[in-house]
């Protein structure tokens, strides 16, 4: 078995057919494994799935009691046979016409981490993105530190949409997501990284990631309803950072954190409506950044800046989402040099 893909599903009766729908291509059927894990929905996304299970032997369905994202990556991991192990959010799907080239370079590589291109599609404005790797020669891999000396030309797709795992390598990491809250696939996407060695990036559209659902908890409005889990995820990684962190990876887990921050000012003083309030909070919060961890509150310094000045000026997540085409929002968002 080459690759286990993993599909957190909970209450995902409208959108779980397009993402199962995505891993049907007869010819790398008997390479994969697609396990969905039920948390506990109340709506008929297992009765959907569990046809797909009747019918490929690919499919997998697992029932659980509800726990949250984090709860089923736990759970899956342990369960997963595939040589590689990548999540798929049920509201998402995989590109078909690139599955088979890319079962064939995970056939070729034990490297700890897989990279792949990311696109992005928001439902508000039609609006499509591509994080690509640049400058990287694809297929070839890399030493963690090699990889990361590219810095801002491969740190888009470190996240949970365009990391594959090598099973064994982690399982082996030995990591609890945080359960019952959002964003913790930034756990996901940072804490294994302290023991990461090789990665290879593959020239490769894999995940396709669907944006503006109100639902979602990268939505707006959720986003400030839950903020306090959004901090919540941040301290845990900043707790979990090894003290004998060096190199790439020391450089890595700044980094992370950093977005995980900048994550908290746009939150709690741009999208937020009480932006006063807002404010407040942050302060409150970079106030204990900076008696923790003193190289993070000065990195973080510019986006802080930055953030607030556009709170005093009224901006929303709207206006936010217009800015994405323009160098403002890459220099706001931009950390590795």
């Amino acid at each position: 078995m080459l690759v286990t893909f993993v599909i957190p599903a909970f209450n995902s009766a409208n959108t779980i057919q397009r993402c199962l729908n995505s891993f049907l291509d007869t010819e790398i059927l008997n390479s994969i494994e697609v396990i969905v894990v039920n948390d506990g929905s109340t709506d008929n996304t297992a009765d959907i799935v569990q046809a797909y299970v009747e019918k490929y032997p690919a499919f997998y369905l697992i029932n659980k009691e509800n726990g949250g994202h984090g709860s089923v990556i736990n759970y899956a991991a342990k369960a997963a046979n595939g040589k590689y192990f990548k999540v798929i959010d049920s509201d998402d799907w995989v590109q078909t016409i690139n599955l088979r080239n890319y079962i064939e370079s995970l056939k070729k590589t034990n490297a700890d981490v897989v990279f792949t291109h990311i696109r992005t599609i928001d439902s508000r404005n039609n609006y499509i993105r591509e994080y690509m790797m640049l400058g990287l020669e694809f297929g070839r891999e890399y030493s963690f530190g090699e990889f990361w000396d590219h810095g801002y030309k491969v740190s888009k797709v470190c996240q949970m949409h365009g990391i594959t795992y090598l099973t064994e390598f982690y399982q082996s990491c030995n990591i609890s997501l945080s359960e019952h809250i959002s964003y913790e696939d930034q756990e996901y996407a940072t804490l294994p990284f302290s023991d990461v060695r090789t990665v290879l990036p593959l020239d490769l559209f894999i995940y396709v990631y669907s944006l503006g659902n109100a639902n979602q908890s990268v939505s707006d409005q959720n986003q400030v309803k839950n903020i306090s889990q959004m901090e919540t995820v941040f301290w845990k990684i900043e707790d979990c950072t090894p003290t004998n962190l060096y190199g790439a990876a020391r450089n890595y887990f700044l980094y992370k954190k950093a977005n995980k921050l900048l994550s908290c000012y746009t939150t709690a003083m741009i999208k937020n409506h009480d932006k006063a309030g807002g404010r407040v909070w942050v302060r409150s919060l970079r106030k204990r950044v900076q008696m923790q961890n003193l190289l993070l509150y000065k990195y973080t310094r510019k986006q802080y800046y930055i953030c607030l000045i556009l709170s005093y000026l009224g901006f929303t997540g709207n206006t936010m989402i217009k800015l994405q085409k323009f160098r403002l929002y890459r220099f706001l968002t931009r950390f590795v040099h």
